[in-house]
């Protein structure tokens, strides 16, 4: 396409400084014609680039022009080119970015390119958690559609309580939030944010809608967020915890691990839960793992909760013998 090979050409450019037509077409498996062609579109959309005569000449880009791409630091290097799950994927246009970033290498320096090839070597980011269900990726692409044409959107969604509905929204951005997506939009008067996961459905309209003056969807997210952890209920429980069960006790809640028992090797750790019920339910499924030291009434809750267990699946007759 006419526009890759643009990019291309400009990026051969910021990298070698000068080329001749014949080099430039050989390099794009084009003919010399079409490199003029392909200059005079550069020029026309205001790179500026100009062809200098002479037994050392040939096609060049203005030297501030050139030095944009040079001017990164290892340590800005590093922060674009550090390997890491594409979350970008996940709303249709994260497929890209692995080829958009080797153009960019293609045009830096050689002591740059090696600090590049460094960075996706050596640290890896994934920003998922464990067993995290996938992501709804059609009607996330559909969303990001309707954000970047500023159209609303019918959709379909199913609320914590598992309650269905349906509304017209006017959407205003998608967050990644540890691997979960979430929209913001405005439902009539109000400003809301939906979980991707619940979303049943969205249909882009042909509908327009003008986006709220000043909106700041970073600015929005930090504000929402923040009043959203301060408004979720909390329970903390106190475990001792077997040296090879540390990492499954802290991998999901909010935990701190205090210190060690030298003569056992078990470890102390704080979990803090969303409410007790869910404290008891994940105290069950960790028996034998853990043992409970504050507060001393759970214990006999989750006594409780394995004895009705038992008794429900003896009654029924599935109990192992």
């Amino acid at each position: 396409m006419k526009s890759g090979r643009l990019l291309a050409t400009l990026l051969l450019l910021q990298a070698k400084g000068r080329l001749n037509a014949r080099e430039l077409a050989e390099r794009l498996e084009v003919s010399q014609r079409t490199v003029y062609r392909d200059l005079d579109a550069l020029s026309a959309a205001g790179v500026p680039v100009h062809a200098e005569r002479g037994a050392g000449g040939g096609i060049v880009l203005a030297d501030g022009y050139r030095q944009a791409l040079t001017q990164f630091n290892e340590d800005e290097l590093r922060a674009l080119f550090v390997s890491s799950g594409d979350q970008l994927a996940d709303i249709g246009v994260g497929d890209q970015r692995p080829f958009a970033l080797d153009k960019l290498a293609g045009a830096l320096p050689e002591a740059q390119r090696r600090a590049v090839e460094m960075a996706r070597d050596r640290i890896y980011v994934d920003p998922r958690r464990w067993k995290q269900p996938v992501q709804p990726r059609e009607h996330l692409a559909t969303l990001r559609v309707a954000i970047w044409e500023d159209r609303r959107v019918r959709l379909s969604y199913r609320d914590q309580q598992r309650k269905p509905s349906v509304r017209v929204v006017e959407p205003l951005g998608l967050v990644a939030k540890a691997g979960v997506w979430y929209l913001v939009a405005r439902s009539g008067t109000e400003m809301r944010t939906f979980r991707a996961e619940r979303i049943l459905g969205a249909e882009e309209l042909d509908e327009r809608f003008e986006r709220p003056p000043g909106f700041d969807l970073v600015t929005f997210w930090r504000d929402w967020a923040k009043q959203f952890e301060k408004s979720l209920p909390t329970y903390t429980v106190l475990l001792r915890v077997a040296v090879d069960a540390v990492d499954d006790v802290t991998s999901y809640w909010e935990s701190q691990v205090l210190e060690r028992n030298a003569r056992s090797g078990s470890w102390l750790v704080r979990v803090v839960f969303p409410a007790p019920e869910v404290a008891i339910h994940q105290l069950v499924t960790w028996s034998g793992k853990v043992e409970i030291v504050e507060p001393p009434d759970l214990r006999e809750l989750v006594v409780q909760r394995a004895r009705a267990a038992v008794a429900h699946y003896a009654a029924t007759g599935r109990l192992g013998r």
